[in-house]
């Protein structure tokens, strides 16, 4: 399957994390949260207006992070 970056997933869509493609301190504050490349994800939500995505760890945790951050994640649909 294609890489897609995972601010560009629809609601509902399971994803695999592929690779993060940022700085030192944006990849520190990912995996704070958890967020690891080989992780599963699900996009639960989408905010009006370019606010944050709401998602579901595959551990369970919910979250929301930024679209800028967001972009930098490359993913592969599941």
């Amino acid at each position: 399957m294609n890489s897609q970056v995972l601010v560009n997933i629809k609601v509902g869509i399971k994803v695999k994390i592929d690779e993060i493609n940022s700085d030192e301190a944006t990849q520190l504050k990912l995996l704070s949260l958890g967020i690891l490349p080989g992780d599963t994800l699900e996009v639960t939500g989408r905010s009006l207006f370019g606010g944050p995505i709401s998602m579901k760890h595959e551990n369970g945790t919910f979250f929301a992070l930024r679209r800028s951050h967001a972009s930098l994640i490359k993913v592969t649909s599941i």
